[in-house]
C-alpha cells in the first residue's frame, strides 16, 4: 500500500499539474535564425547598457522561460519543407521550395507570394500553394485546430487567405508621413515590406486584447534576408535586435491582458544559416553545367530567371517557369519550349533538386527523329524500329500498370468533380458579416478553387495518359507504314517516369556517331566538378559534397566518389517505430533487373556525412564498429549525432526521401483519390539531390554572399526554440534543455501545452516533456 503521506503528496502534485493550463499561445516565427548566433548575441554584453545585446530575450526566455539547446530541422534546412513540419507536426510531404510534376510540368512555387495575392484578388485562390497541397492530402495546420474566429495569422508561407486591411493599413501608415520623409526614402528605396510587418504587429497586439483569440502567430523574415546578404556580425546583430524589440513589445502587451497567466509565448526558427564572419558564400552555376555538352546539353527549367545578365524580366515577380535553352543540344535544338529535359530547384542554395527527363524517353525521341528522316536505309530502319520496340517491351508491364491505375483514378476524380460542382452551386451567393467572421465565405471559395484545380488535373493527367496509351499501342507494322508525330507519343513538357540509378549511371543525352546513344554517368561527373580560381582559403575548390538518391527498397544512397559511398537503410520495428542503419560501401551499380550490387567498405574517414571521424559523435571509438553494424531508433541516432558536423543528417535524409503509404481502411473512390494524391506527391520528387560543400551554393538567381542554408550541416539545421508563459502555463523558468529534439516535436508540444493531448498523441513526434512538468 502507498503510505498516506506519500498519497497526499501525490494528490497535491496531481492537483498542481492539473491546474497548469495554457489557454492561449502566441508564436513568433523567426525565419532562418541560427541557434548559435542567437546564443552568441544573448551572451554579449552591450557596453552602452551593461545588459545583453538582446535584453528582452534574456529576460523573457533566459531568466523567465525555457530554451532548447538542441533543436534541429528534421529534414533539409529549407524554408518550405521546414515550416511544413513546424506548422503541421506531420511527416514531410513538401520537399523543396519549388517542386515540379513529372507528368504535367506543373510548378509548385511555394515561396512566391505575388501570384497568390493576385489570384486571391481575382477570387481564383484562397491559400498559399503549400496549404493547398496539405489540404489535398488532408493534413491540417496547427492553426486549423482552433476555430477560425479564434485565430490570428500573419503573412507567411503556410498562409490561409489574405487580410487586405493589413496591406491597406500598412500602406496608409507608411505614406502618412511627411513629404520630406517620403522623398528621402524614395531616394534610398521604399521599405513597404517593413510597413506591412509593422501593421501586422499592431494587429497582433490588438488581437491580444480580444479574449476570444486562442492562437496567434507572427512571421518575420528580417534576419534571413540580412544574413543571406552579408556575413557582417553588426548587421546580423541589428536584425536580431529588431526581433528582440518585437518580442519585448509583444511580451509587454501579453502581460497587460487578463489572459496573461494562461498565455504561452513561443519563439521558433525553421532552420539555421551557414554564415561565418569573414567568409563569403561562393556560387556555382548548375544551369550552365546542365546546359553544356559535358553536363548533358539540356534545355533547363528553373522557377526564377538566372542572374546571367541584368535584365528587367528578371524582376518579374509572377514567373515560376523559366527556360534556359542549351546552345549545344544534341537533338533538340530550337525545341526548348516544348521539350525541356532538366528541371532544377535551386532555391535553398546549399542543395539543388534535379529532375531529368526519363532516359528512355530521350532514346525513344531520338529514334523517332531518325525514323522520320527521309532516305534512311531499310536495314538501318529495321535496327531502329527494333530498338524502339525493345524499349517499349522492357517498360510495358510497368507503363501499362501505371496507365490502368491512372485511368481508374481519373474516373474517380471525374465523379468527385461532379459531386463538388453540386456543392459549389449550392453555396450562398452572399455572406453575412457573422458568416464572414467565421470564415465560411473562405470555405466556399476554397471549395470552388479546389473544383477548378481538380478539373485542371483531370485534363492534364488525361492528356498524359492518352500519350502513354498511344506509345504502348505502337507496333512494328505501324512504325514501318507511318512514323507518328513525336508530340503524339512523347508528351511535351513532360519528364516521364523517374530515372533509376541505372538510368542515371548511363543517362542518354543524344545520338552517338556510331548510331547508338551518347551517355553520361551523373554521379562521378557531378562529384568531380572543380573550380580553378578560388580566392578564399576557407572554401574548397569542389562545389559538390555528395549526391543523394533513392534506391528501389526506398533506402537512400549517398555518393561521395566511387570509393566513398553509403546507404541509409530504414525499417519499422514490431511496434512500428522507425529504425535506421548507416552502411559504408563503394562502387554501387544497379543491374538491369533493378537490384543493386556494391562492394563492402571499411568505415573510416571521408564517407558521406563524415560520421566516423567526427570527434563529437556520441559513440566511443571502441564501440563504433558495433554501433554502425546495428539498427538504432531515430531518437538514439539523434542523441548520438546531433553535435556532429552534419547534426541529424542521417535522420533528415530518411525524412526527405521517405514515402508515407496510402491511408489504410479506405474503400471505393476515397481509396482511388488517396492513391491519386500519393501519386502526385511521388511525381513531384526529384531524381536526385546535390548537396553543396561548406560555403558553396547553387543559387544562380543571385549567389548570396552572406550565407545560405538547405544542406544538412549543423550550422544550417540547428534552430531556435524558446518558451515562456504566465504562471498557470507551468512552463519552467531559467531552464536550458539539453535533450535533442527535432521539428516534429514542435506541434505535439504546443498541443500538449494547450491540453489537446489526444491530438498530440496521434502525431509522430515526441512532445518536449521538459516544458510539461
Amino acid at each position: 500500500m502507498i503510505p498516506w503521506s506519500r498519497l497526499i503528496c501525490l494528490l497535491i502534485l496531481f492537483a498542481a499539474l492539473s491546474a497548469a493550463e495554457t489557454k492561449r499561445v502566441v508564436i513568433i516565427k523567426i525565419d532562418g535564425v541560427p541557434h548559435d548566433v542567437l546564443e552568441r548575441e544573448l551572451a554579449r554584453v552591450n557596453p552602452a547598457t551593461g545588459k545583453s545585446s538582446l535584453p528582452w530575450m534574456e529576460r523573457v526566455f533566459a531568466q523567465d522561460g525555457t530554451r532548447m539547446a538542441n533543436f534541429y530541422v528534421r529534414a533539409i534546412s529549407l524554408s518550405a519543407p521546414s515550416w511544413s513540419l513546424l506548422d503541421t507536426g506531420h511527416h514531410l510531404q513538401i520537399r523543396g521550395n519549388a517542386e515540379f510534376d513529372r507528368y504535367t510540368h506543373h510548378v509548385y512555387d511555394y515561396l512566391n507570394f505575388f501570384p497568390f495575392y493576385l489570384s486571391y484578388a481575382l477570387s481564383h485562390e484562397v491559400d498559399m500553394p503549400g496549404v493547398e497541397v496539405l489540404d489535398e492530402l488532408g493534413i491540417p495546420l496547427l492553426m486549423d485546430r482552433f476555430a477560425y474566429q479564434n485565430t490570428y495569422q500573419s503573412f507567411q508561407l503556410y498562409q490561409r487567405g489574405v487580410r487586405w486591411k493589413t496591406l491597406k493599413g500598412g500602406l496608409e501608415h507608411h505614406f502618412s508621413r511627411s513629404p520630406r520623409d517620403l522623398l528621402d526614402e524614395w531616394t534610398m528605396g521604399f521599405e513597404v515590406g517593413s510597413s506591412v510587418e509593422e501593421q501586422e504587429e499592431r494587429e497582433l497586439i490588438a488581437s491580444l486584447g480580444n479574449p476570444r483569440i486562442q492562437y496567434l502567430d507572427y512571421f518575420t523574415g528580417d534576419y534571413d534576408h540580412v544574413a543571406h546578404l552579408t556575413p557582417d556580425v553588426a548587421s546580423q546583430r541589428l536584425a536580431l535586435q529588431r526581433i528582440d524589440g518585437l518580442i519585448g513589445r509583444v511580451w509587454t502587451a501579453i502581460q497587460s491582458t487578463p489572459e496573461f497567466p494562461n498565455t504561452a509565448l513561443i519563439v521558433v526558427s525553421d532552420h539555421g544559416m551557414n554564415t561565418v564572419p569573414g567568409i563569403y558564400s561562393q556560387g556555382y552555376n548548375l544551369v550552365d553545367f546542365f546546359a553544356s555538352r559535358a553536363g548533358g546539353a539540356h534545355h533547363v527549367v528553373t522557377d526564377r530567371h538566372p542572374m546571367t545578365e541584368y535584365k528587367l524580366k528578371g524582376l518579374d515577380p509572377f514567373v515560376s517557369d523559366v527556360i534556359t535553352p542549351s546552345e549545344e543540344s544534341l537533338y533538340l535544338k530550337g525545341e526548348a519550349h516544348d521539350y525541356p529535359t532538366a528541371l532544377l530547384d535551386l532555391d535553398g542554395n546549399e542543395r539543388a533538386s534535379v529532375y531529368l527527363r526519363n532516359s528512355d524517353l530521350n532514346a525513344l525521341h531520338i529514334l523517332l527523329e531518325d525514323l522520320g528522316r527521309a532516305g534512311i536505309a531499310a536495314g538501318a530502319r529495321r535496327v531502329k524500329v527494333d530498338a524502339f520496340l525493345e524499349i517499349i517491351h522492357r517498360h510495358r508491364a510497368e507503363w501499362q500498370a501505371t496507365l490502368d491505375q491512372l485511368r481508374e483514378e481519373l474516373v474517380a476524380l471525374g465523379r468527385s468533380i461532379a459531386e463538388q460542382k453540386a456543392q459549389v452551386a449550392a453555396e450562398p451567393k452572399h455572406w453575412s458579416a457573422a458568416q464572414r467572421e467565421q470564415g465560411l465565405d473562405k470555405v466556399a471559395r476554397r471549395l470552388a478553387f479546389n473544383l477548378e484545380a481538380r478539373a485542371n488535373q483531370e485534363r492534364r493527367y488525361s492528356d498524359y495518359a492518352t500519350s502513354l496509351a498511344k506509345l504502348l499501342a505502337m507496333s512494328r507494322t505501324e512504325l514501318e507504314k507511318h512514323v507518328p508525330a513525336i508530340g503524339e507519343v512523347i508528351p511535351k513538357r513532360a519528364m516521364g517516369e523517374a530515372n533509376t540509378v541505372r538510368d542515371l549511371q548511363s543517362y542518354i543525352i543524344g545520338p552517338a556517331a556510331n548510331g547508338g546513344f551518347a551517355t553520361v554517368n551523373y554521379f562521378p561527373l557531378l562529384a568531380g566538378i572543380a573550380v580553378r580560381n578560388n580566392v578564399q582559403p576557407e572554401v574548397g575548390s569542389r562545389p559538390v559534397d555528395f549526391i543523394a538518391t533513392r534506391l528501389p527498397d526506398d533506402s537512400v544512397w549517398l555518393y561521395g566518389d566511387e570509393n566513398h559511398q553509403a546507404i541509409v537503410f530504414s525499417r519499422r520495428d514490431a511496434a512500428g517505430a522507425l529504425e535506421l542503419r548507416y552502411l559504408a560501401m563503394r562502387c554501387l551499380r544497379q543491374r538491369a533487373d533493378g537490384s543493386v550490387e556494391y562492394e563492402p567498405a571499411e568505415l573510416g574517414a571521408g564517407f558521406p556525412l563524415r560520421l566516423w571521424e567526427d570527434r563529437n559523435l556520441g559513440v566511443a571509438e571502441s564501440e563504433r564498429d558495433a554501433w554502425f553494424a546495428a539498427w538504432h531508433s531515430d531518437v538514439d541516432w539523434l542523441r548520438a549525432v546531433h553535435k556532429t558536423r552534419y547534426s541529424d543528417g542521417i535522420i533528415g535524409l530518411q525524412e526527405q526521401f521517405q514515402r508515407e503509404p496510402v491511408r489504410a481502411g479506405l474503400t471505393g473512390d476515397a481509396k482511388l483519390l488517396a492513391r491519386f494524391e500519393a501519386r502526385r506527391r511521388r511525381l513531384a520528387e526529384p531524381d536526385f539531390i546535390i548537396f553543396a560543400n561548406d560555403h558553396w551554393n547553387f543559387n544562380v538567381r543571385g549567389f548570396n554572399p552572406g550565407g545560405n542554408h538547405g544542406a544538412l550541416l549543423r550550422i544550417s539545421t540547428h534552430s531556435v526554440l524558446m518558451f515562456a508563459g504566465g504562471e498557470s502555463t507551468g512552463i519552467p523558468q531559467h531552464l536550458v534543455v539539453d535533450e535533442p529534439y527535432d521539428s516534429l516535436s514542435f506541434v505535439p508540444s504546443v498541443l500538449d501545452l494547450m491540453g489537446m493531448r489526444e491530438d498530440a498523441a496521434r502525431l509522430p513526434g515526441r512532445a518536449i516533456r521538459e516544458i510539461l512538468k
